[in-house]
């Protein structure tokens, strides 16, 4: 019996951009599933499917097969079912017809270790024809019928404690495991003969929205994921003026003079990172004459003002330069700077910055924009500089 598993990876996503790249304990998103399904024993092959250069890019270093996926299929309307069935077609065309289907969602990080070995185990061992992932639910459930609310899961006239609820689940979208006969019957990936495998509450985290992804980060730090950035490879410090080298607040003289309070602890700061041999740049959105002083004061090596599209100017300074993405370090606070999410080596967010900003962030600084938020990455910056020195 030959078994694959599919993760569907588009690169669109409206609550957080490019979310299926953001950093989870170290690592992107999208690996974490990779990396489960490629633990798994009894799991043949892995595949992404996926409509995105870069995801494709990361998927095939962390050891995954690329499916290209239409663009049509990976819109906000277009169905996971749909993906599949493109998958499957895929795979016929090269050679592949496999028994078993392992669906796996990139957005929930956290599987057990075995978890997916003991799922297939129970799939056999039953006969079934599909399977989700589930936990158990103990809550109160009601839904209005058109002439009234009617309870789901308890008897209003003997209400139960909420620990004597038995037998009801929630799905928690995390895998599925299917036959791929039972697929192509039915068009879905669940039919026939269906069984639940339930997995701890802790392991049903998906990310959808900005706050999935700050308590996907506890739990992450919680199990002892990734605790620290890596930045040994760090050679440049890309920094947003307005709310990160400033509060974010502008300053107007009485002959309309543009003022802006800068730390000189950031200054200090980045100072210190250049005389470690680090390289720094000054992107913003502003055409700030302030700005471009604070830039020539500090000797920056690269400045743009007047930026409009970030992502842009990120590959232009890479092909100027002839520096790799992971070798950059960005910093930014407003919803401009997140371009760069997911092509720099590390983006970090000011503590006060757009909560969209932060949830993105692969670290977020204790200190706030223009106090000292700067001279915290720069500190850290010249420490591993430092013990990059000392280990050769």
């Amino acid at each position: 019996m030959t078994t694959v598993a599919l993760i569907p990876a588009r690169g669109g996503s409206k609550g957080i951009p490019r979310k299926n790249l953001v950093a989870i304990g170290g690592r992107p998103l999208l690996v974490h599933s990779i990396a489960h399904a490629r633990a798994t024993a009894g799991i043949d092959r892995v595949f992404v499917s996926t409509d995105d250069d870069e995801i494709a890019d990361v998927a095939t270093s962390a050891g995954a097969q690329i499916i290209r996926r239409p663009a049509e299929l990976g819109s906000d309307t277009a169905s996971t079912e749909s993906a599949i069935e493109h998958a499957l077609a895929s795979m016929r065309a090269d050679g592949l017809v496999p028994d078993r289907v392992v669906l796996l969602q990139a957005t929930s990080p956290f599987r057990s270790p075995g978890q997916l070995d003991a799922a297939l185990q129970r799939f056999d061992r039953e006969g079934c024809d599909s399977m989700l992932s589930v936990v158990r639910f103990c809550g109160f459930v009601w839904r209005d019928d058109g002439h009234g609310a009617a309870p789901c899961t308890y008897e209003p006239g003997a209400r139960p404690r909420r620990q004597d609820i038995r037998g009801i689940t929630l799905e928690t979208g995390s895998f599925y495991v299917f036959t791929r006969a039972i697929f192509e019957a039915t068009g879905a990936r669940l039919g026939g003969r269906i069984a639940t495998f339930e997995v701890p509450e802790a392991d049903a985290i998906d990310i959808d929205e900005p706050a999935d992804l700050e308590r996907a980060r506890a739990e992450a730090l919680r199990r002892g994921f990734g605790a620290d950035v890596d930045l040994a490879a760090i050679t440049w410090l890309w920094l947003d003026v307005d709310g990160t080298m400033t509060d974010g607040a502008m300053y107007y003289g009485e002959q309309g003079d543009e003022l802006k309070r800068f730390d000189t602890r950031d200054g200090a700061g980045i100072a210190a990172f250049k005389r470690a041999g680090g390289r720094v740049a000054i992107v913003t959105g502003e055409q700030s004459t302030a700005a471009g002083r604070r830039a020539e004061k500090l000797q920056v090596d690269h400045v743009v003002l007047g930026c409009q599209d970030k992502g842009a100017a990120f590959g232009e300074f890479c092909r100027r330069f002839r520096v790799a993405p992971e070798q950059v370090l960005a910093m930014g606070d407003d919803l401009g700077d997140l371009p760069l999410v997911g092509r720099v080596g590390v983006f970090v967010a000011p503590r006060d910055a757009h909560a969209q900003v932060r949830a993105c962030a692969d670290w977020i600084t204790q200190r706030d924009g223009g106090h000292g938020a700067v001279r915290e990455v720069t500190d850290r910056l010249v420490h591993a500089r430092a013990s990059l020195r000392r280990a050769a």
